[in-house]
């Protein structure tokens, strides 16, 4: 079949990248991934999900699915490579997924993602009876008009809250939903946004507490900003929604995260004057009020997009690509003093210069305080058809050697 060739990597080119690639199982058919997520669990062991093209573009109605590997041993090897599981097989296409893990008592991972298999877009959910062993996934949106980019946050009771941008009855707003049965059944949909123009790009982060922390981008001011949100009751109700970022150009790619102090951490793109550059706030006091935006990339001339932030105690890191004309890289930078101050920018990727484009980074942080990534990288086959790459740090400078993670193809 035409598309099944044009989607078959070259081996040469894969092969020529092991000489700075630990590990790698090279298969003879992989997909293009995309949207990768991970996590650890309270043994510190490693999971990854991942969007994967199972069509090229051009080859009629596009197909993804999301795909899942794990790592027992932190992070030296992964499991059943270049193996990795099927978890949505969508008819569609299966794209962004986010996982949550509980890591008080039994370990359950929780997987959401967006799939256009019927004929609106949905949220879907799969999750595993214990550790890696998955069960069916399931519509958890039904009867919407689109759910797009759904994310998942379980608090210490293993309640399960998913929040995504929802496009029923024509506008965008900010959903959420909660279950208290562990996935089996969820509350009626609660708007979060409440916004007049449109938000979207939800993000969600649960403290020791249960407090629910919601950052979005709404276009309700006449410019995209970023609003924040906050629950004390458990999902029942939210806060007025507040905003983040300052006026004076678009405010973009919201991601947050809390602490172990459950100080609120949030990162964004605002689009400078100048160049589009990561930009970090934080608030300390529950949300009441929030620092005054930092420029973590500082770099004029270059376009920063994608931040992600994790914690781990009082280290906060955020990771970034930069892009220097045809060129993309992932940086990373870190603040030992709960984001006072930040380093400067370490590059975590190795991204050809003529072909590669490291972006979509993803990253967390164990209890013992490895910090473990992921992005996409084209230096395998160019023509922005990507594979996902990990590597770890202790101290945000020194990494180890980058690995190729392959989703096989059937």
């Amino acid at each position: 079949m035409k598309w099944k060739a044009a989607l078959l990597f070259s081996l040469a080119a894969v092969v020529a990248m092991l000489s700075s690639v630990a590990h790698a199982q090279v298969p003879s058919h992989f997909g293009a991934t995309r949207a990768p997520a991970i996590d650890v669990d309270k043994s510190d062991k490693i999971y990854i999900t991942m969007s994967v093209a199972t069509k090229p573009a051009g080859a009629g109605t596009p197909g993804s699915q999301i795909f899942f590997t794990m790592s027992n041993d932190g992070g030296r090897t992964f499991n059943n490579l270049p193996l990795t599981r099927n978890l949505s097989k969508s008819r569609g296409e299966a794209f962004g997924p986010s996982m949550a893990i509980n890591r008080n008592g039994k370990t359950r991972v929780y997987v959401v993602y967006h799939d256009n298999s019927t004929d609106t877009t949905q949220a879907y959910m799969v999750k595993s009876k214990k550790a890696a062993k998955f069960k069916g996934s399931r519509n958890i949106t039904p009867g919407d008009q689109g759910a797009f980019a759904p994310r998942v946050a379980l608090d210490s009771s293993e309640t399960v809250y998913v929040v995504w941008g929802d496009t029923t009855g024509g506008g965008r707003q900010v959903m959420l939903v909660r279950s208290t049965d562990l996935g089996e059944t969820f509350n009626e949909p609660l708007n979060i946004s409440r916004s007049p123009g449109q938000a979207f790009e939800p993000e969600i982060a649960i403290d020791s507490l249960g407090v629910i922390n919601v950052a979005w981008e709404d276009t309700a001011p006449g410019e995209s900003v970023i609003m924040f949100s906050r629950s004390t009751d458990g999902g029942q109700t939210f806060s007025d929604p507040a905003q983040v970022s300052q006026a004076g150009g678009d405010a973009t790619e919201a991601h947050v995260r809390v602490d172990s102090s459950n100080n609120i951490h949030i990162v964004w793109v605002g689009n400078t004057e100048v160049d589009p550059q990561a930009f970090y706030s934080r608030s300390t006091d529950g949300g009441a009020s929030f620092s005054d935006p930092i420029n973590l990339s500082n770099r004029p001339g270059r376009d920063i997009h994608k931040p992600f932030l994790a914690t781990h105690n009082g280290t906060v890191y955020v990771a970034y690509h930069e892009e220097a004309g045809s060129n993309k890289q992932v940086y990373l930078v870190r603040s030992t003093d709960g984001g006072a101050s930040f380093s400067d920018p370490a590059q975590v990727s190795q991204a050809s210069n003529s072909t590669g484009r490291a972006h979509s980074t993803a990253m967390i942080a164990d209890k013992r305080g490895q910090l473990h990534l992921i992005w996409i990288d084209t230096s395998v086959v160019g023509n922005d058809e990507g594979v996902l790459f990990y590597r770890n740090t202790r101290n945000g400078s020194n990494f180890s050697p980058q690995q190729l993670l392959l989703a096989a193809l059937p």
